[in-house]
């Protein structure tokens, strides 16, 4: 007897596809899944980030461990008027009008420490250590070098190129000239657990980058008055308070210094004349903006949330 052979031995099943309701569960718990795992994910970019500031502080606090002891032991100036024929701030970029580094700043010292000689064949930073930019700062076109750091103007002294010269700030204001051969040797800094480079705000018309000194950290106090002078305590202070950011103005009370650090975390519109201008050179940027990183003088390196940056962290010989 000749067998037939059935239908479905003939014609394969046709496989069943997914019908929309069927896709639109799949593509609902896959979304569920990704909501829940981001925050986690950005998190742990966020802590990365933190790891790797701390990082590039370490290399700093290298460089200037080699620095000084390449220099009897001095540590570098923080600004070097590097042209006589300056006599105040000149423009954004830092140039005057033989188109040479108007200014030999301290970040430019330690990247040569790092990298070499930095100047290209024009006289000009061209080509600056990249452990000064920072991964959680803006991101916007930065200008011939990038810098997103301050440095402690009670380590890092300033100085001019002629030693008989004042030293000038904006608007004309100047201290006492100060012998560029004799800057402050790391054994006489106390203590030496001080901040000396940190996180700070980006200036908008700054080259994108951060104000390199922290010339006016605690209402305006930290270079002109008297309460961070050397070798001299003032008992007005108290140094377990926070930091007041230098636009409001000096306060003693702890509760106003926290709440103006928390106002005043951001980048600044501009660093000269704008509301904001001055107004803070701490930014707690790590960590969802609520994080600085520093460098210690004997080169490890701290955090502290905002609120938290305290008199004692930058002040130096207060004993």
């Amino acid at each position: 007897m000749k067998l037939t052979p059935s239908p479905s031995s003939t014609h394969p099943r046709t496989p069943r596809a997914f019908t929309l309701v069927e896709l639109l569960v799949v593509i609902g718990i896959i979304a569920l899944l990704i909501s829940a795992l981001l925050p986690a994910l950005n998190k742990a970019r966020q802590a990365a980030n933190l790891i790797d500031c701390q990082a590039r502080l370490r290399t700093m606090g290298q460089a200037l461990q080699l620095y000084t002891v390449n220099n009897k032991g001095y540590v570098p100036w923080s600004v070097v008027v590097n042209d006589k024929s300056v006599a105040s701030w000149v423009d954004g970029n830092g140039l005057n009008s033989a188109n040479k580094e108007a200014y030999w700043w301290w970040h430019f010292t330690l990247s040569e420490v790092l990298n070499g000689k930095i100047l290209g064949a024009d006289g000009l930073v061209a080509r600056e250590s990249p452990i000064f930019h920072d991964k959680d700062t803006i991101d916007l076109a930065d200008g011939r070098f990038v810098n997103h750091y301050t440095a402690n103007p009670r380590i890092f002294y300033q100085a001019n190129a002629i030693d008989s010269a004042p030293v000038y700030y904006g608007g004309g204001s100047t201290i006492a000239p100060q012998d560029r051969h004799v800057t402050r040797k790391i054994s006489t800094i106390k203590p030496n657990t001080a901040f000396v480079i940190w996180d700070a705000p980006q200036c908008a018309d700054y080259n994108n980058n951060a104000y390199e000194i922290a010339i006016e950290m605690d209402g305006n106090q930290f270079t002109f008055g008297h309460c961070f002078c050397l070798g001299s305590t003032n008992s007005a202070v108290v140094y377990d308070r926070p930091v007041t950011p230098g636009g409001i103005g000096q306060s003693q009370n702890a509760s106003v210094c926290k709440a103006a650090q928390i106002k005043f975390n951001k980048d600044l519109r501009s660093a000269f004349g704008s509301p904001d201008g001055w107004s803070s050179q701490v930014r707690f940027r790590h960590l969802n903006n609520t994080t600085a990183a520093a460098l210690c003088l004997d080169g490890h390196v701290e955090t502290r949330r905002v609120g938290q940056f305290s008199v004692k962290d930058i002040c130096t010989n207060y004993f």
